[in-house]
């Protein structure tokens, strides 16, 4: 085995769109909140505007992926997803996924705050649109997202031997998964596309002696 460390930069035109479902979940603390605001906002001669931008802000909150432990980071499901489409542009999507695995999360490197709640408050990090909510009788409605201007992150991907894919098709795929695909939510609309950098390259039992 080999294990690959990349370094992928977003691009200043296409910022990473971050969309954590964790609201789907009735018993999620942001999605109290906000079904609280929802709430207010349909009782006559409530402050509309104040509300919305309330929500806005609590979205931002929900929609990024935050911990204690890493901060703002990218969920390898995300990473392996990214990957994955990468590969399928060049018919190698079966290939990436038997053969490669990633090794974890990735802490995002930015410029802004550190504390979550301040990140959620910065304007630079949302992203404002309109759009159709469900049901027969749709109407548009304001949303918010979370977006990510400025970032980097560094991961690790797990290259199993085989005999179908090499080290240069993995760093094909990571590549073109930035040029043309992106990371994170909304990538379809040109969100999250980024540059790759290998930063290491060592086989899976020398990098492990040398953790030691």
């Amino acid at each position: 085995m080999k294990v690959m460390t990349f370094r992928i930069t977003g691009r200043p035109a296409t910022p990473m769109m971050m969309h954590n479902n964790q609201t789907a979940d009735p018993r999620n603390h942001y999605a109290k909140v906000l079904a609280e605001l929802h709430t207010d906002y349909k009782r006559r001669g409530s402050d509309k505007a104040a509300i919305l931008d309330k929500m806005a802000i609590q979205r931002v909150a929900a929609g990024l992926y935050w911990n204690d432990a890493l901060g703002l980071h990218i969920p390898a499901s995300n990473l392996r997803a990214t990957v994955i489409d990468g590969a399928k542009l060049s018919r190698g999507g079966a290939n990436c996924k038997r053969y490669v695995q990633v090794a974890g999360p990735a802490r995002i490197k930015y410029k802004g705050p550190s504390d979550l709640e301040d990140i959620a408050n910065d304007p630079r990090f949302r992203y404002d649109s309109i759009m159709k909510n469900g049901g027969a009788n749709a109407v548009q409605v304001p949303t918010t997202r979370a977006i990510i201007p400025e970032w980097e992150c560094e991961f690790s991907l797990i290259l199993i031997d085989n005999t179908k894919m090499t080290e240069k098709d993995l760093i094909k795929y990571v590549t073109d998964a930035g040029l043309y695909c992106g990371v994170g939510a909304s990538r379809t609309h040109g969100f999250g596309r980024f540059t790759t950098e290998v930063v290491k390259n060592v086989p899976a039992d020398q990098g492990k002696a040398a953790a030691k």
